[in-house]
């Protein structure tokens, strides 16, 4: 136990060190962290933002091997040019699986309290991310004391209310089987301030969340195979407006994990009356056996999602592409297609196998924004707001000395630019096709 100490003091040392862009690979890949295959400790699911300042964040949580502690934080990073460079910023204690959102230019920090499972818990910064103290403590305010996994993925308002998919993981712990889908809201109606006394998303009473819904096997479609261990995690919550109306669904479309077959998702719906959580359909989804985020634009009236395309059906758990992927389809999102294909892929030239076994661009998180270098607007999260014409992300990366895919060894980050514009090509040649 004093060697790993010892080694913890030395790894905060050298994330303080700014990462430039990534050497010896053909990926434009911007590196936030680095950290070698023999520590045992690798860089997990990351969560990115931007600020008004136009500061870009990027937080990360650790993970190790089993009988392992891993670090009990999150780190973030900062980048004043746009994810060119970053630098150490802060770290948010005994939290995982943290996804950051901006609420009135206020900046949070939704999650875990535990690796494995814990309590759900909100950090805040009244510094854009300097430091996550709130009234005299660095802990956060525990909203659901039960025991919970979850995953880095959107928080969204629709209509004053805000909401997070989560999952409930109860004993025995089994993966993915005893996982519980559960969706958590905040209604902000009466947000009229946000000082720490009157901070609706800090107090524990203005926070619901739904009854747990398990995993039903007789969800599953007759003509498939046997699944060898059907489940689901990491839930969207994902906003739908119904048609020639005001009103709206709020759906959680959620992992699902479905070996032997691949590029599937499962989606659940919230009654808004009830709270509660019920099953909906399966549907085609490319990238569904992996952690994805699906965020809406309102200008191209579509949603997307950077997702991990089974290519190799053999390989379900395939994650060394990464493409982009869309639907116009606003009432059931059943009709999802890659826009973009391989926005990242395995360039180190291993063999298939190898490829799949080491290379890993995943548990990706992003956001619509605006690459200019005067005018920024923070990440937004009302449900259609119109983030900007470009995306930015950050990849949970297994890359170039990664003993497996998934011990991921690096975050980094890319940017694309103007989306909207490789949309309407694609639909105009979609409209020609037909």
């Amino acid at each position: 136990m004093k060697f790993f100490g010892c080694f913890l003091l030395s790894f905060v040392i050298f994330h303080t060190t700014e990462n430039k862009i990534l050497q010896d690979s053909s990926l434009g890949l911007n590196e936030i962290a680095y950290h070698n295959e023999p520590s045992l400790i690798f860089l997990g699911a990351p969560s990115i933002i931007r600020l008004s300042t136009g500061r870009l964040l990027v937080s990360h949580e650790y993970f190790t091997l089993p009988g392992y502690k891993p670090l009990p934080n999150v780190t973030v990073y900062a980048s004043d040019d746009n994810g060119q460079s970053w630098s150490f910023l802060s770290n948010i204690t005994y939290t995982y699986f943290n996804s950051l959102f901006i609420y009135k230019e206020v900046l949070y920090a939704i999650g875990i309290a535990n690796e494995l499972n814990g309590a759900t818990v909100i950090h805040r910064s009244n510094d854009n991310g300097l430091t996550w103290t709130y009234n005299g403590s660095d802990k956060g305010v525990v909203l659901f004391t039960e025991q919970f996994q979850g995953g880095v993925t959107p928080v969204v308002i629709a209509n004053d209310i805000l909401y997070h998919a989560t999952e409930y993981w109860p004993p025995p712990y089994h993966f993915p089987q005893s996982y519980q889908a559960a969706m958590i809201s905040c209604n902000l109606s009466t947000a009229n301030s946000l000082t720490d006394d009157e901070d609706p998303l800090m107090n524990p009473k203005n926070w619901k969340i739904t009854p747990r819904l398990s995993f039903n096997d007789s969800w599953i479609p007759k003509s498939y195979p046997h699944l060898d261990a059907p489940g689901f995690l990491e839930g969207n919550a994902v906003i739908v407006q119904k048609p020639d109306s005001n009103e709206y669904r709020v759906l959680n479309i959620i992992r699902f994990n479905s070996v032997p077959l691949s590029n599937l998702a499962i989606v659940l719906e919230l009654n808004q009356t009830t709270n509660t959580l019920s099953f909906v359909s399966i549907i085609n989804f490319p990238g569904g056996m992996t952690k994805f985020v699906i965020r809406y634009d309102p200008i191209t009236k579509a949603y997307y999602s950077l997702v991990n395309p089974v290519t190799i059906p053999k390989y379900a758990s395939q994650r060394n592409i990464l493409s982009l992927s869309y639907t116009k389809d606003l009432v059931n999102l059943s009709e999802w297609k890659i826009l973009v294909d391989r926005l990242l892929y395995d360039d180190t030239g291993l063999a298939e196998e190898d490829s799949i076994h080491y290379t890993g661009f995943h548990y990706v998180d992003w956001q619509f924004d605006q690459l200019t270098a005067s005018k920024h607007n923070s990440s937004c999260i009302e449900w259609n707001c119109d983030g900007g014409s470009d995306i930015i992300y950050g990849i949970r990366t297994g890359y170039r000395g990664a003993n497996t895919f998934h011990n991921s060894n690096r975050i980094t980050h890319k940017n694309l630019t103007n989306y909207r514009q490789l949309f309407r090509e694609k639909e105009k040649n979609n409209e020609f096709m037909h």
